[in-house]
C-alpha cells in the first residue's frame, strides 16, 4: 500500500476495491481493520487532538475522503487518484456483509436516525445480520457501550458520533472490542435513514459535494474557505519539506 504525507499526515493511495479485497484477509486472520476517513478538516483540526493524530497514523486504512486531499496529491505528482467517500465505502461494506452473511452494529446518531437507518438497512440488505444499535445520546457509560457491542459480537462496527468524538472513541476502545472491521461514518446514518439527502449527482460527479453540504448547513459554511486554505498550506508544506530534503 502506498502512503503519502499531506501536512505531515498519512493518507493511503487506495481505492474501494483495494479495501474490499482486504476484508477477508483481516477477518480470516482474526485481525482488526480500521478504515478511517482523512479529509481537509481531519488533517487540519487533528493537529489539536494528539490522540486522534496518533490513532489515524496507526490505523490500517487511511482513506482519502475529500476532494482537497485528492487535489493536493495530483498537484504534487502523488499517487492518490480518486476520492473514497465514507458513505460509499460504508454501503460497499454493507453489500459485502449482505453477500457473505456477516453482522453489523451501528453506534451513534440521534435515536430516531439510528432506528430508521436500521429499518432501511434491513430492507436493502436482507442477508446481513443487524446485531444491534446504540444511539449517540445513550445514557450508557463507555464501558457499558463496549460491553453491549461485544455481547452482540458483530463483524462490522460503524461509529457515527461526528469528528472528533468518533475518532477519540475508537482510539480508546478498539483494543477492547471483539470486532473485525471498524469505520468512522460521521453523518452517513443520517443519509441512509433518509433524514438527510445526499448532494445531487451533478455535485458528486463534479467533486463539489463538500460545497453542497456546506451551503445546506449553516454550521458548515466555514468549510467553504477551509478548502482553499488547506490546499495552499499543503502545497507550501510540500515545498518546504522538499527543500529541507535537498538541503540535507
Amino acid at each position: 500500500m502506498i502512503t503519502e504525507e499531506i501536512l505531515g499526515f498519512p493518507v493511503d493511495a487506495i481505492t474501494y476495491d483495494d479495501i474490499i479485497n482486504d476484508l477477508p484477509k483481516y477477518m480470516q486472520a482474526g485481525k482488526k481493520m480500521s478504515a478511517i476517513s482523512v479529509n481537509p478538516q481531519v488533517i487540519v483540526e487533528s493537529q489539536n487532538y494528539p490522540m486522534i493524530n496518533k490513532f489515524i497514523k496507526q490505523s490500517t486504512h487511511r482513506i482519502p475522503d475529500g476532494i482537497g486531499v485528492v487535489l493536493v496529491s495530483k498537484l504534487t505528482a502523488g499517487k492518490i487518484k480518486e476520492r473514497v467517500a465514507g458513505i460509499e465505502l460504508m454501503q460497499r461494506f454493507l453489500a459485502y456483509a449482505d453477500l457473505n452473511k456477516k453482522s453489523v452494529f451501528f453506534y451513534g446518531a440521534r435515536p430516531e436516525v439510528v432506528s430508521d437507518a436500521a429499518v432501511k438497512v434491513k430492507q436493502d440488505y436482507p442477508n446481513l445480520t443487524l446485531s444491534g444499535t446504540i444511539d449517540g445520546y445513550t445514557k450508557l457509560t463507555e464501558a457499558e457501550v463496549v460491553a453491549n457491542i461485544n455481547k452482540a459480537n458483530p463483524d462490522f462496527l460503524f461509529v457515527a458520533l461526528g469528528f472528533p468524538k468518533q475518532e477519540e472513541w475508537l482510539a480508546r476502545n478498539i483494543p477492547y472490542l471483539n470486532v473485525s472491521i471498524f469505520q468512522d461514518v460521521g453523518g452517513s446514518l443520517d443519509v441512509l435513514s433518509g433524514h438527510v439527502k445526499r448532494a445531487p449527482k451533478i455535485f458528486i460527479r463534479c467533486h463539489l459535494e463538500w460545497l453542497y453540504r456546506s451551503l445546506s448547513d449553516p454550521k458548515r459554511l466555514r468549510r467553504i474557505t477551509q478548502l482553499p486554505v488547506f490546499v495552499f498550506k499543503s502545497l507550501w508544506w510540500k515545498v518546504r519539506t522538499s527543500n529541507d530534503k535537498k538541503d540535507y
